[in-house]
Formats: structure tokens, C-alpha cells, sequence
């Protein structure tokens, strides 16, 4: 008996041992990524960073700002441009001076990882989430690159003393992650998002409308209407606000938009003539099993014609593939679809907002406007819910007023100056062996998109702004749309 006994409590405690090994490897499966641990424990690692050794004084820092792009640098203008505090009280009320007058930036565009909006979709949420723990560790660390084919990088990169996440996307799906990997470092830098900034925005304008139907359209990028962050921060901030009104949501999924802005081939070929191959489109197309243009919705999209928009025909002249090829007919396809689900979903209510929940849309807010009213003259079904002053909310003032109170609340505002803010971008690494890159010096769509998280592998080094990495028809845009930024980006200019 006591044999038995014996066999018993040592077959339990195997048991037990193999289960708990079990459950601890599916924790580690399962867990943060290995990214948040080697970048303080491995030295030899390109982003490692000593937290014991991170600034105590931070004052003088600058603030550090991400996109997947250059679509942030909206992001960081609404903040350069804000004024809406009084710079020596730092009580509300404009004072003419620029509240971040005293302030230097540093700006991060991954742009050799863009469009972040297209990660989820293809099932690589996580690699996104890595993305984004690397951009922070990027503006945290002092590393980068002066040229792609440097091996060594300069140390000579300042630190930050907060970061602003100017990516919608970003924001949905890394906010969280890099939250509790800033406690894993215990590092006390604050992490803003833009997400709620722009839902506060929306709520704020409805409550003084004082409409009691109203709907909230949200233009942004796959990934971020798929994380639900606008909704969910919407409904939340409504329902303590204004919770006597009825408040809908309508979401339309910006398919390619962002990457036909940055001119990402993937979506766009201004030198195109011609439909394309199918495996260098991956915009929408008559054949789309989620984003079909519907020849039946012709006179609504409304598509400039020319190279802007790639048509096949049969020999009976009938259309039979499209390629959408031009950031305006990009607009007017997303714009008709989301009036759509609209007037089809809440035929009783006023699409009073739409939030551009893309840094890169602010851009062409024009453009946005324009194929608005538009369809507003086309259609009575769309006469009755697009008001004359519908709203196009861009987050990025809310979240440059929620930065401004965060600095003084923690004591943190600056004694430089803007015009002293640096700018990097993320270029494929060429002389890494394993990299895929084509003859435009990008990543092929299924490379981009086919990456695995916790590798070691330096896809992209990180340099300077400059004329060989930003394209003139985006520099040009900036000029037109961002002065203040551009004048800093190009002082000499």
C-alpha cells in the first residue's frame, strides 16, 4: 500500500511538473515579445537602450513623434501651430505666441514598413505591434544611420521626454504594448495616442450642436477600423457627455489611400499608363472581394478620368478591370461607400463629423469636403444627412492640447527652440543578405507582409531627412499643406 502510495504521489507529481512546463511554454508563446527584454539585456542588440542610464532631467529633452510615414508631420504642425494657451501662465487663451515655441522635436517616419494600415488584415497585428515598439525604442534610443551603407551607426541622438504615437493605427494597436513595456523598463515617459484625442473632438462638436440623432463617420485605414478604437472611444466619451443623445458610428476602411499619398507602388504608379499587374494592385478593383468598385455607382464616385484612373475594356467596350491610380479617385471611392452604409444603415440621422483617423488625410481635406457636397447634390437620400457644415474632425489638435497640459502638469516644458527639431526616416536595409527588396529599393507587398515577429534581423536602418529618401511630389505637398513644418524640415529653402 504505501508503494502504491509512493507510485501515485510521484505519477501526480509528474504530472503536475509536464503541466505546469506545458503552461509556461504556452505563457511564453503566448507572451510580450522577446523585443522588450533584449532591448535592456542585450548589448550587441541594434536597439538596445540602458533605462538606468535614461536622462533624470528631462526638461530640456525633446518630444518624440512616429507615423508609418509622412503623414505624422500633420500631426506635428497642428502641434508646432497650436496656440491656444498663454505661454507664461499657461492658462487657456491664446496669447499670439506658439505654445511649443520652446520645444524641439524629434520626427520618426517608418516609412519602409508603410502602410501600417494593412498589417492586420494580412494577419500580422503583432509584427505591427513590433513595429511600433521599435519606433519607441528608436526615439528613446541615440542610434541611427547617416547612410544605408553604413555598418556602425552615430550615438549623437538625443533622448525624449514624451512620445506621441501620430498613427492611428499605431496607436489602436501598439499604445497598450508600449504602455506595458515602459513599465517592464520602468520608464517613466508618458505614451500619447491620437485615437481618443479625435473621438473627444467629435463628442465636443455634437454637444454643442445639440442634435439629438446624429452619426459619427470615421475614415482611417483597414487596421484601425478593424481594432474597433474609434467606436469603442466614441460611444464611451458620448455616453458620459451628451448621454442623451443618440450617437452612431460609420466606418469606411481607406483601402490604399495612405499608401497612394506616400506613393507606395502597391497602390499607386504615377508613371502608369495602363492596368498593371494584378500582383503590383492591391487597391480596390471591380473583382475585390471587400473593396469592389460597383459599375452601378459610376455617377457617384464621380472618378477623374486620365492615368488617375486604369481601365481595360473588352472588345465590346465593356469595362472589365479597374485600377484606381490617383489619391483623388482613392477619396471619392472611400467617400461614396461611407455616405453609403450612412443613409442605408441610419436613413434618420445627420452625418454631422467625419474623423479623418489617418495622419495622412488632413492633407486633402479639401478634396474630402468637396466629394461631400458633391454627393450631397446628387442624391436626396444624401441631400437629407450631409449638412452644409459637416465636420471634418483632424485628432491632431486635441492630441497637441492634451500634450500641452501634459508637459506643464509634469513640469517638463522645454527652453529651446522648434526650428532646432530633427527628422528620420526608415529605409530597407540593403546590406542585410536576407532582406527583399525590389529595383524601386522598397519590400515587395508579400516581404512586407510576410515577416515574422522576434527576429533579430535589422530590416531597415533609420537616417536623416532627405532629398533622396522624400519624394518631390511629398516635399511639395508638405510645402503647400505644412509650412511651418517644411521651414523647418528645409530652413535654407
Amino acid at each position: 500500500m504505501k508503494n502504491r502510495r509512493l507510485f501515485f504521489s510521484y505519477t501526480l507529481l509528474c504530472v503536475l511538473i509536464l503541466f505546469s512546463q506545458c503552461k509556461n511554454k504556452q505563457h511564453v508563446e503566448d507572451s510580450e515579445f522577446s523585443l522588450i527584454s533584449t532591448a535592456i539585456s542585450n548589448t550587441g542588440s541594434k536597439h538596445y537602450f540602458n533605462p538606468g542610464q535614461y536622462p533624470v532631467e528631462r526638461s530640456e529633452l525633446a518630444i518624440g513623434v512616429f507615423d508609418s510615414g509622412t503623414g505624422g508631420l500633420s500631426v506635428l504642425n497642428s502641434i508646432i501651430e497650436l496656440d491656444e494657451f498663454n505661454n507664461s501662465s499657461h492658462e487657456p487663451g491664446s496669447d499670439g505666441i506658439a505654445d511649443f515655441i520652446s520645444e524641439r522635436f524629434i520626427y520618426l517616419a517608418d516609412e519602409a514598413n508603410m502602410p501600417y494600415g494593412k498589417y492586420n488584415a494580412e494577419g500580422k497585428a503583432d509584427f505591427l505591434r513590433e513595429l511600433v515598439l521599435k519606433d519607441v525604442l528608436f526615439l528613446l534610443g541615440n542610434s541611427y544611420y547617416s547612410s544605408p551603407q553604413d555598418r556602425m551607426p552615430k550615438k549623437d541622438k538625443g533622448a525624449v521626454k514624451s512620445i506621441v504615437i501620430a498613427c492611428n493605427t499605431a496607436t489602436a494597436y501598439g499604445l497598450e504594448t508600449v504602455r506595458d513595456a515602459m513599465n517592464d523598463w520602468d520608464l517613466d515617459i508618458e505614451i500619447l495616442g491620437i485615437i481618443e484625442a479625435g473621438a473627444k473632438n467629435a463628442i465636443e462638436l455634437l454637444s454643442g450642436r445639440g442634435k439629438d440623432k446624429s452619426v459619427i463617420g470615421v475614415l482611417a485605414t483597414e487596421g484601425t477600423c478593424a481594432s474597433g478604437g474609434y467606436p469603442a472611444s466614441i460611444l464611451k466619451i458620448a455616453k458620459h457627455q451628451i448621454p442623451e443623445a443618440d450617437i452612431m458610428v460609420v466606418q469606411q476602411a481607406g483601402i490604399g489611400l495612405a499608401g497612394a499619398i506616400d506613393e507606395d507602388i502597391n497602390y499607386i504608379d504615377p508613371s502608369a499608363s495602363e492596368i498593371r499587374d494584378a500582383q503590383l494592385y492591391y487597391g480596390p478593383g471591380i473583382d475585390h472581394s471587400d473593396y469592389p468598385i460597383d459599375l452601378t455607382l459610376w455617377d457617384k464616385y464621380n472618378f477623374k478620368t486620365g492615368n488617375g484612373l486604369l481601365i481595360e475594356r473588352d472588345e465590346q467596350g465593356e469595362i472589365t478591370r479597374i485600377q484606381i491610380n490617383s489619391v483623388l479617385n482613392y477619396i471619392r471611392y472611400m467617400l461614396t461607400h461611407l455616405v453609403i452604409k450612412s443613409s442605408s444603415d441610419y436613413p434618420d440621422y445627420s452625418l454631422d463629423a467625419v474623423i479623418l483617423g489617418c495622419t495622412h488625410y488632413p492633407y486633402f481635406e479639401s478634396d474630402i469636403r468637396e466629394h461631400l457636397l458633391f454627393l450631397k447634390q446628387l442624391d436626396e437620400k444624401y441631400e437629407r444627412i450631409i449638412p452644409e457644415n459637416i465636420a471634418l474632425i483632424n485628432p491632431a489638435q486635441s492630441l497637441a492640447i492634451e500634450l500641452y497640459k501634459d508637459l506643464v502638469s509634469s513640469d517638463l516644458t522645454g527652453k529651446d527652440h522648434y526650428k532646432n527639431s530633427s527628422f528620420f526616416i526608415s529605409v530597407p536595409n540593403s546590406l542585410l543578405k536576407e532582406n527583399n527588396i525590389n529595383e524601386l529599393g522598397e519590400f515587395p507587398y508579400s516581404w512586407k507582409y510576410g515577416r515574422e515577429i522576434n527576429s533579430s534581423l535589422q530590416y531597415v536602418k533609420v537616417l536623416p531627412f532627405s532629398d533622396q529618401w522624400i519624394d518631390a511630389n511629398i516635399r511639395m505637398r508638405i510645402k503647400q499643406n505644412l509650412l511651418s513644418t517644411y521651414n523647418i524640415i528645409y530652413p535654407e529653402i
